[in-house]
């Protein structure tokens, strides 16, 4: 079954006491940036968790991968963080790391949204896509598209190189889809955007460490049955993001959990059934009018609805 986990953006006391009071045991460390100094004060905030009562066994992002990514100068040093840093986060706990290979342009990594004023049930404030209105200035930039075959190249040398350190350190590297899953998007290609692009991830390396993210939200923007996708990759599924969307492929909006395309209920008796043992957390949640200025899509009071929503369905199961 899965493990129940939170984000706290910004990690302030108040949050990481809610997330104990509600239950929850682990926290999971969010931050994007492409700074490699950003797991500098790491320790510290594990103790400070640790004075509430949780755990941080997950890590979202990783060190910066950016110029892996795009096989840039200065990707051999930026491997080799990552290989540094892979024991220094196992030895404070963690055991899952969430990452992404698309072109590392935004302070998301790329996620590409083209409505940040979008409303869903209640007039809640949420994001959205539609394809039509994406443009030149969606995602500026002055990348060259590189071959979708070099993008596979560049990550099977990152994982060939860090996958070891991985498995010594005891951490699950985790492949979080490109989203929207759609390429090229923007002018430039991306590899992780669609099932059967895991199935040859997954086939680089049959280590446990080389594991995936199953983003709910983000294949369910492919159309696909995701509940399906548990019985598909089991065991290969370190970590999952729970969240839902309303509409098509190309034009969607985040909706709350129990409202939209996917069946959370059916995806939850999924993991239940095929006894996958994956951590999981809320994910983009819409803006509750009690939530206070957040980044869009965590805010923690929206984080908090969809995971009571999702105890229940793990009662039930």
């Amino acid at each position: 079954m899965i493990r129940l986990s939170m984000v706290a953006v910004p990690p302030r006391d108040a949050y990481l006491a809610a997330i104990a009071q509600i239950g929850v045991e682990n926290l999971v460390h969010y931050d994007m940036s492409h700074d490699r100094r950003k797991f500098d004060g790491f320790p510290a905030l594990v103790a400070r968790a640790k004075r509430f009562g949780l755990r941080v066994p997950v890590v979202e992002a990783g060190p910066p991968i950016d110029r892996i990514v795009m096989d840039k100068e200065g990707a051999a040093a930026q491997i080799e963080d990552w290989i540094a840093l892979l024991p220094a986060l196992a030895r404070e706990g963690v055991e899952v790391v969430c990452y992404n290979f698309m072109p590392q342009l935004t302070a998301d990594a790329m996620v590409v949204r083209t409505d940040f004023a979008a409303t869903t049930r209640g007039g809640a404030r949420t994001s959205a896509f539609r394809l039509a209105d994406v443009t030149a200035d969606t995602v500026p930039h002055r990348e060259q598209a590189i071959r979708v075959e070099r993008l596979w190249e560049n990550l099977e040398r990152f994982l060939r190189a860090v996958l070891p350190a991985a498995e010594a350190a005891g951490i699950r590297l985790a492949m979080h889809p490109d989203d929207p899953p759609m390429s090229p998007l923007c002018g430039l290609n991306r590899v992780m955007s669609s099932v059967e692009a895991f199935d040859r991830l997954l086939a680089i390396s049959p280590s446990p460490a080389n594991a995936m993210t199953l983003c709910a939200g983000c294949f369910t923007q492919l159309g696909v049955d995701v509940p399906g996708l548990v019985a598909r990759f089991g065991s290969r599924i370190a970590f999952a993001h729970l969240r839902n969307i309303q509409g098509t492929p190309t034009d969607f909006v985040e909706s709350f959990p129990d409202v939209g395309n996917l069946d959370m209920v059916a995806l939850i008796r999924a993991f239940a059934r095929h006894g996958v043992h994956a951590y999981a957390r809320p994910d983009h949640s819409p803006l509750l009018a009690t939530d206070t200025a957040a980044e869009e899509g965590y805010g923690f009071q929206g984080h908090l609805f969809t995971l009571g929503y999702v105890r229940g369905i793990m009662a039930a199961c």
